[in-house]
């Protein structure tokens, strides 16, 4: 009967039992505190990159990122596949609200589009982040053109408006321009 007591008391007493948990409290601390490198957003998209990868899926598409206009630059900039760069189009002066404005797109160099026909499309952000498509086949030569707000089927809206150029069917972010409507 006394050896049942103690066994049964061993049990019940909380110290041996809180002592263990505090022991992997502090070992997963200590093996968590070195960290790994990567910021948060690093992993994500890390992640995103292992997921496209294995599922075939297209790539996140518009990157996050914004037209300056005093600079005529994206920043960041979109950063295009390949060794070439990507020319865009867009208005350097002001349009009003009412005009259309004409968006152009020009393959790099080392682009070969082949026998085969090549889908853009351009996303337009708006001064308030709202976002509208077009797509339109790469023209194998020359200049490719869509005009915003017509092509896009929205309203015009003042402010400045990024255009994220990408690859229709893969996502994958080409060139980045803008343009200010007042």
């Amino acid at each position: 009967m006394n050896t049942f007591r103690s066994n049964v008391s061993s049990v019940l007493n909380p110290t041996p039992l809180r002592a263990l948990l505090c022991g992997a409290l502090v070992l997963l601390a200590g093996g968590c505190a070195s960290g790994h490198g990567h910021t948060p957003e690093e992993l994500s998209e890390m992640i995103a990159d292992t997921v496209r990868a294995t599922t075939g899926a297209p790539g996140l598409g518009v990157p996050d990122t914004a037209f300056d206009p005093a600079r005529f630059l994206c920043d960041p900039a979109v950063d295009s596949p390949g060794s070439g760069s990507w020319r865009t189009e867009a208005p350097r002066e002001e349009a009003s609200p009412d005009e259309p404005v004409d968006l152009g797109l020009l393959p790099a160099e080392d682009t070969g589009t082949g026998p085969e026909t090549v889908t853009v499309a351009a996303t337009v952000v708006g001064p308030e982040g709202g976002a509208t498509t077009a797509e339109a086949d790469l023209a194998p030569d020359g200049w490719t053109r869509l005009a915003y707000p017509d092509d896009f089927r929205a309203d015009s809206a003042t402010g400045v408006h990024t255009v994220v150029w990408t690859d229709a069917d893969s996502g994958t972010p080409l060139a980045c321009d803008g343009f200010t409507v007042a």
